[in-house]
């Protein structure tokens, strides 16, 4: 087993695996990300689930940690984190964000879903969060649908009202929104640790 391997072991169901990405794996995880996102079409969430386009969606992943939930070598599953304060970088709102890890992607193949890896990718990301003392993990996510706003709310997550969320919190929240897509069918979450 490789030494980055470990620290996450027992948090995946067997036969997966929880790990941090390693390099190559961009267009699987990509791939993931599209066949996760059509649920949300399904769901009426989304007008389409075609992911940033691969030069970007690179970018993306490396101005995260990114940990992987594997099954025989091969990425079946993601989750993408960064602290706010980094995500908000040259912004007003940066140093309010300090502290508060932001859980920007969770994506589980679909054939692969219900089987606890997005319970355990969320527990690899709020494990790391506390290693550096993070005070809370937030994210967005659709609202009213049991795979999202309520996986959350069933791990301790408490959604956050528009009007009591903070600039840091607002900000980042309109950054991720989904084009086309009425801000009121999402939410703000945060679990405090």
């Amino acid at each position: 087993m490789k030494p980055g391997r470990r620290a996450f072991r027992g948090m995946a169901p067997e036969p997966y695996r929880i790990r941090m990405m390693e390099p190559g794996e961009a267009m699987r995880l990509r791939e993931i990300d599209r066949r996760a996102g059509q649920l949300l079409v399904d769901a009426g969430h989304l007008a389409d689930a075609e992911p940033l386009e691969p030069g970007r969606f690179i970018q993306f992943l490396l101005a995260h940690e990114v940990f992987v939930a594997e099954r025989d070598g091969k990425a079946v599953g993601f989750a993408a984190s960064v602290d706010l304060a980094e995500i908000l970088a040259g912004e007003p709102e940066a140093a309010e964000g300090a502290g508060c890890t932001w859980l920007s992607a969770l994506s589980v193949d679909p054939e692969h879903g219900r089987r606890g890896l997005g319970s355990a990718l969320l527990q690899a990301v709020v494990a790391r969060a506390g290693w550096f003392f993070q005070r809370a993990i937030a994210l967005s996510t659709a609202r009213d649908l049991a795979f999202n706003e309520g996986f959350y709310a069933k791990r301790g997550f408490l959604a956050v009202p528009a009007p009591d969320r903070p600039p840091a919190l607002r900000k980042r929240f309109d950054a991720e929104l989904p084009p086309g897509v009425d801000p009121e069918r999402r939410t703000v979450m945060v679990r405090w640790l």
